[in-house]
Parts: C-alpha cells; structure tokens; sequence
C-alpha cells in the first residue's frame, strides 16, 4: 500500500506542478489537507510554496473561505508578516483541536511553553506569535500527535538513536497505534491525489 500510494502521490505532485498558481494550491490543500478535511486528524500544516515570484499569501487568503468554509474547516496563517511570499498555513476542525489540546498531558506541555489553557482563540494567537521566533516544536500537539510523543521528541532531539522513526513523527510511545494512525493518513492523502488526478 505504501509503495502504491507513495507513486500516486509523486504523479500528482508531477501533475500539479506546472498548473496556474490558484489550481496548484487548491491541489495541494485537498491532497495534504485530507486528513484534517475528512476529520480524521485536528489539524494539518500545509506550506505552500513554489517560486519566490508567485504570491502565494495573497493567493491563499482570497480563496481559503471558498474552499474551506463549505467543509467546516477552519485555518490559520502562520507567517503573516515575513517578506517571503509563501503561506505557511494551519488548517484545523475547532472540535477536533480543542479535544487534543484539552487532554491532561498537552495542557501540561503547553503550560509549560506559555500556552493559556481552555481558550483555543488563544493558544493559535500564541502559536503564530511563537512562529516569529524559533520553530515551536509543541506545534505537534496542534497537529495531532501524542503529547508523549511530542515531549518525547522536545526532550530528545539530539538523540536520534533513541527515536523510533514514524511516517508523520517520531515516535517514542505506542508505534502499533501509531502506525495505524500513519496509514489511515496516507490512504486520505492517496484518496484525494487519485480524485485529483481523475478530474474530480
């Protein structure tokens, strides 16, 4: 599955790369998006970039509502004052990202990088305020992933021989489930790349 999927993901990624800017970007949303769009995972992360000439910024905030808003899906530019033209982009489902941020071992990791806690309006401002400075590693508990093995990683990132290797992260707590988890996000990604490529 993950050799199959990985070849229908690089033929989108060929087959959208010389399309119009606004085409490329709403392919990428859909394909890397599809976790979070199909409420499978909180939030996604989503960098688009393609060339420094291309406003992608711009791009994203007049069309983010169109394509988001029917789905329920909310988002939040990250990079809003760099001079680079990419949009860094959190897109998320409110429920979904209030639930993983609410758990007993995220509020602890975020109390303790400076997070208010039981205000999600909150936390996002605080995350893009934390964007300006050096990358804030806790993101991973906005994306989703076990805040074991998000402190895990914050405590241990220079000992790579202590990591177990994931596909989305690395992994220190339940790799079982995690791999699970790993391909339930692959075959959303797949799914759409193959809708893509169909035309729909």
């Amino acid at each position: 599955m993950r050799s199959k999927s990985k070849g229908i993901i690089q033929k989108f990624m060929e087959h959208i790369k010389f399309l119009e800017p606004e085409k490329f970007m709403e392919g990428i949303l859909f394909c890397f998006g599809a976790p979070t769009i199909k409420g499978l995972k909180a939030a996604c992360l989503i960098n688009f970039r393609r060339n420094k000439n291309e406003d992608m910024r711009s791009l994203w905030k007049s069309k983010a509502g169109e394509w988001l808003d029917p789905l329920g899906v909310q988002w939040l530019l990250l990079n809003e004052h760099e001079a680079s033209n990419n949009a860094l982009v959190l897109i998320y489902r409110r429920e979904l990202l209030a639930r993983a941020l609410g758990c007993c071992e995220a509020c602890e990791i975020l109390k303790a990088q400076g997070y208010p806690l039981n205000d999600l309006d909150a936390c996002l401002t605080c995350l893009r305020e934390k964007f300006q400075g050096d990358f804030p590693h806790e993101i991973g508990l906005f994306l989703d992933y076990p805040p074991r093995d998000v402190k895990g990683f914050m405590e241990n990132q220079k000992c790579e021989n202590q990591l177990r290797p994931g596909y989305y992260w690395k992994v220190y707590g339940d790799i079982k489930k995690a791999r699970q988890t790993f391909r339930q996000y692959r075959r959303a990604e797949f799914d759409a790349a193959r809708l893509i490529l169909a035309g729909q």
